[in-house]
């Protein structure tokens, strides 16, 4: 059972940046840029280029997490 959370965690880390991607890819309008300097779609779900660098940080922590647990099995 541990071993199952852990290889969901780590295909649950993998997913996470793509999916932040895709997510400021799909809500990306430049249209409603007021300044040159400011990043497309960075008001949508905070997911500009910090909020994507958050998003793989958290990626990479919840993949080792995953393989810590994983690798964590109770020998009797």
């Amino acid at each position: 059972m541990v071993r199952i959370m852990g290889k969901l965690m780590q295909i649950s880390g993998l997913i996470i940046l793509p999916a932040a991607i895709v997510l400021q890819l799909i809500f990306d309008d430049p249209d409603t840029n007021e300044s040159e300097l400011e990043r497309a779609g960075q008001d949508v779900f905070g997911f500009g280029v910090d909020g994507l660098l958050v998003a793989m940080i958290f990626g990479i922590c919840v993949f080792y997490l995953g393989r810590i647990v994983e690798g964590y099995v109770v020998k009797q």
